[in-house]
């Protein structure tokens, strides 16, 4: 739980987010908490050599048939071509046990995540003046 937390407040990763302010721990720890509990949402965090490359989470919407997906990377783990091998093998068994379609909302100024989206298979389906909306669909 804390290196999610300070993952999250990473300065890089923070301006990244939607929500870039820093978050403190008390609230962490709360959000941390609930997420785990709530059966809607579920967190992997990738794991290479004991090392901890960073952590996807999806959030499931019943009212859509969608999950969102979110990435962030320890940021020691960046630049070494990792983030699309976890993406990937996360949407795999995200996706092993449900017939959803995935979602991403990445800022326009993100190309790396821009780019390991669209390479994962996610397609472009809409943008607004700040990001990019996108869409990997279920498979019949």
């Amino acid at each position: 739980m804390m290196e999610v937390y300070e993952w999250r407040n990473d300065l890089l990763s923070r301006s990244m987010f939607f929500n870039n302010s820093e978050v403190k721990l008390d609230e962490h720890k709360a959000w941390f908490k609930s997420y785990l509990k709530n059966p809607k949402k579920v967190i992997y965090i990738g794991i290479l050599e004991k090392q901890k490359v960073g952590v996807i989470r999806f959030d499931f919407s019943k009212k859509n048939n969608t999950a969102e997906v979110s990435i962030n990377l320890n940021p020691i783990m960046r630049n070494k071509s990792l983030s699309l091998n976890l993406l990937s093998a996360s949407v795999s068994l995200y996706l092993k046990n449900k017939n959803v379609d995935l979602r991403a909302r990445v800022k326009n100024q993100n190309l790396p995540s821009l780019i390991i989206f669209k390479k994962a298979g996610f397609k472009k389906y809409g943008k607004s003046k700040n990001w990019q909306n996108l869409i990997l669909r279920k498979q019949n």
